[in-house]
Formats: C-alpha cells, sequence, structure tokens
C-alpha cells in the first residue's frame, strides 16, 4: 500500500512544483533521490529554510505548527479523487508554502543527533552550501608590528635587541644598535589545530546525522554513504 502510494505520489511530484526542490543526483527505482548527508543537508536548511527547534517537545505537543508544504496538498487532492472517482487535475498554483516534511525531518535528526550548538553551527555552514574552513594555507613568517612603506613595499617595524661598543681608528669609540624585526608565524599552530577540529566536528555531525536518518523514510530522498574526506590536510601524505 505505501509503496503504491509512493510510486503514484513521485509521479506527480516529478511533473509538479517539487521538481524544483529536488537536487539532480540519481533516482533510485522507487524514485527516490540518491543523496549524500551533506547534499541532503544542504538542501534542507538552504533550499527548503528549515529551521531547528530547540523545543523539539513543544514544537510537537501544540507549540509552533507545521507548515503545510505542496506536496501534502498534492497527496490531499489526490486522495479526494480517488475516493470520489473522479479525475483529478492537480492544482499547481501554490503560494508561499513552509519547508518540506523531509526537510523538517533532517532538521529533527540534526538537533537530536548532536549538541546544540554543533547543530547551530551545522545548519548555518548547510544554509550558505559551505564547509568548514580547514585550510588556513601555509604557514609563513609575517612581522609582528609593521612600519613605514616605501617604494618597495610596506616594512616590518624593527626594534632594538642591543646596542654595541667598539673603537674606530677614524671615529674613536662608537655606540651602534643591533636592530631586529620580531616576526610570528601565521597562521598559528593554535589557530591550524582549531581549524581541524571544527572541521572534525563537523564531520562527526555529518556521520551522526547520516546514521539518523538511516531508519528515516524520507518521501523524496534516500541517503548514500558518501561523506566528505576525514582528514583531508593528509592527502598525499600516505
Amino acid at each position: 500500500m505505501m509503496q503504491a502510494y509512493r510510486t503514484d505520489y513521485v509521479e506527480v511530484l516529478q511533473s509538479g512544483p517539487t521538481i524544483g526542490r529536488r537536487c539532480g543526483q540519481p533516482l533510485a527505482a522507487d524514485g527516490r533521490e540518491m543523496v549524500s548527508v551533506r547534499i541532503l543537508l544542504d538542501w534542507a536548511f538552504g533550499t527548503e529554510k528549515a529551521q531547528l527547534d530547540r523545543d523539539e517537545i513543544g514544537a510537537s505537543s501544540g507549540g509552533q505548527g507545521r507548515g503545510r508544504g505542496a506536496e501534502a496538498a498534492i497527496a490531499e487532492q489526490l486522495a479526494l479523487g480517488k475516493h470520489y472517482g473522479e479525475g483529478v487535475r492537480v492544482d499547481r498554483s501554490f503560494g508561499s508554502t513552509g519547508p518540506h516534511h523531509d526537510a523538517e525531518q533532517v532538521a529533527t535528526v540534526l538537533r537530536n543527533a548532536v549538541p546544540w550548538r554543533l547543530a547551530v553551527q551545522v545548519a548555518e555552514l548547510a544554509r550558505a552550501g559551505r564547509a568548514p574552513q580547514w585550510d588556513l594555507g601555509p604557514q609563513r613568517f609575517v612581522p609582528r608590528n609593521w612600519g613605514r612603506t616605501n617604494r618597495f613595499g610596506r616594512l616590518g617595524k624593527s626594534e632594538v635587541l642591543d646596542i654595541i661598543e667598539y673603537r674606530s681608528a677614524r671615529r674613536g669609540r662608537v655606540r651602534r644598535e643591533v636592530r631586529w624585526t620580531p616576526v610570528c608565524i601565521v597562521p598559528s599552530a593554535r589557530e591550524v589545530g582549531a581549524a581541524r577540529r571544527a572541521w572534525l566536528d563537523w564531520w562527526g555531525a555529518l556521520l551522526a546525522v547520516q546514521s539518523g536518518l538511516r531508519g528515516s523514510d524520507l518521501d523524496l530522498f534516500g541517503v548514500t554513504d558518501a561523506m566528505p574526506p576525514l582528514e583531508p590536510w593528509k592527502k598525499g601524505l600516505d
């Protein structure tokens, strides 16, 4: 019964408003699109504008009502047509709708799979279609402070390291400053470590969401095993 419903449902959705809600990935035999967990998160939060609800229990027990998506309206029209034995032409002139319930389900899984702060970070990155920036560029020496600029560019500000004295046959006793330019390493080891930890936290959150969606019955999507690289900074070092 469910399989028959899904087949009819997908046939209508492929020619209706949901076509714009797809991600352009291959379809499985049941009509669902097979996507990675990252693509699914980007779709849920970026395309569908799903929101995290800090109070999941309150939201599901009479607090904030869930939006009614275009797919729910299509399914209702199909059911009414079959009930009355009439031919049904689906009304596609929908106004603004809330997130697709698949997107809301993804948001719920994310909310419950990881700590709240990490869930917010993952959602915001997905909304922007981005991943954490683990590559801060090659480490390099940079002057701690900058001084004047000449025709060659900006110069590092030097400081007095020591004062030496010596005797010159022509000038007698001479005092001279020994100067140096303090530098720092950019990005620092602490910054590199923090960026990599942020990537690993994000990767772990994606894995938790992927695992949580295994038992979910999404209407439009199936989740593949594809994941971003665990430690992309080690590429080429093996």
